[in-house]
């Protein structure tokens, strides 16, 4: 017999469980224009004249670099919607016993990331914490605009989805950071390793993103769950169909190698990096024009449709539709205490 009240997977609890919890909460105001809701980046509130853009994401499936993760992972979401992030509140909890050169090398990690977007620490909270494992640092990030403000739910039928970056390079980066003796013992090369942990250094989308935003209706930024997860979200938030082939996902042999080692679908693995976004086609050709521009790497997946925001995944003559979250790959690896 099932349990009547079973527990919950690991990662982002089903959205119907989280839309029954944020119930109990007041969400509502005067000066709030989107406060919680499926598949959207980041909160907005009236301000003045312009709107105040605001997100907090945690980093809990990496020890490696979190304190880089921790800013690049909660700016991506500020700047998706069109808005560059400014200022940052980082509140990093740290397990008894920690060295002071683990937290010098976790907090220079955070200035670093802040540089190079430009943001600013305003505040925050640090405590070394009993019954941790591992550091975790939850990071707020926070952006201010007078201009348009993006939305996840403005995908409209007729745009072509692009996705931009390297598609699971987050998740390869954490694996070879993190479970390198896993990967040498899977028989993968050292040097394969080492360079999948540089793409912990690709992981920010602000740039492209504020680059491309006049010419998009949507833009999503994919995390737990990778790309599969985030056009799921798209579709929910629109309430239209998405349509992609699995086959025009351009995916790095880096991950390719990693991901077959440990069985894992690079699709649905952390991408931070990687930037989803709808564009009206007579937009395709100057956004395309903008990333060859800027060197980035880009794929042409699928389209959006009028329907009831399902994810419909083409695999050669097949059709999946994906009705159900989307568990994270790397939490496979982290659950079979595979290193």
């Amino acid at each position: 017999m099932m349990p009547s009240n079973p527990g919950l997977e690991e990662g982002k609890p089903p959205w119907r469980i989280l839309s029954e919890l944020l119930s109990l909460l007041p969400s509502r105001d005067v000066d709030l224009v989107m406060g919680p809701s499926i598949g959207e980046d980041a909160a907005i509130l009236r301000l003045g004249d312009g709107f105040l853009v605001v997100h907090a994401d945690p980093i809990t499936t990496a020890t490696s670099m979190i304190g880089w993760l921790a800013v690049h992972v909660s700016a991506n979401d500020i700047a998706v919607r069109g808005v560059r992030p400014r200022w940052f509140v980082p509140v990093v909890m740290m397990p008894s016993g920690i060295d002071t050169d683990t937290m010098r090398k976790i907090f220079s990690d955070m200035g670093e990331a802040l540089r190079t977007i430009g943001g600013t620490v305003i505040g925050g909270h640090t405590e070394i914490s009993p019954e941790l494992s591992r550091p975790i640092i939850a990071m707020t990030a926070i952006g201010y605009t007078r201009s348009r403000v993006i939305m996840t739910r403005d995908a409209q039928p007729g745009d072509k989805i692009l996705v931009i970056g390297h598609i699971g390079g987050e998740g390869a980066a954490v694996i070879a950071s993190d479970f390198g003796k896993l990967l040498l013992s899977r028989g993968i090369d050292k040097r394969i390793i080492n360079e999948a942990r540089k793409y912990i250094k690709k992981i920010s989308v602000v740039e492209k993103a504020l680059k491309i935003k006049d010419y998009v209706n949507a833009m999503h930024d994919p995390t737990e769950g990778g790309v599969l997860q985030a056009l799921r979200e798209i579709a929910l938030a629109s309430g239209n169909d998405i349509i992609v082939d699995r086959n025009s996902f351009q995916v790095d042999d880096i991950v390719k190698i990693i991901s077959e080692a440990l069985g894992l679908d690079p699709l649905k693995l952390l991408s931070s990096g990687t930037l989803i976004a709808t564009v009206p086609r007579k937009n395709l050709d100057k956004v395309m024009e903008i990333l060859d521009e800027m060197g980035e790497k880009f794929s042409v997946v699928g389209d959006v449709v009028p329907g009831n925001g399902r994810l419909i995944l083409r695999d050669h003559r097949r059709e999946t539709v994906i009705s159900e979250d989307i568990i994270d790959e790397i939490y496979k690896v982290w659950k079979n205490n595979l290193f």
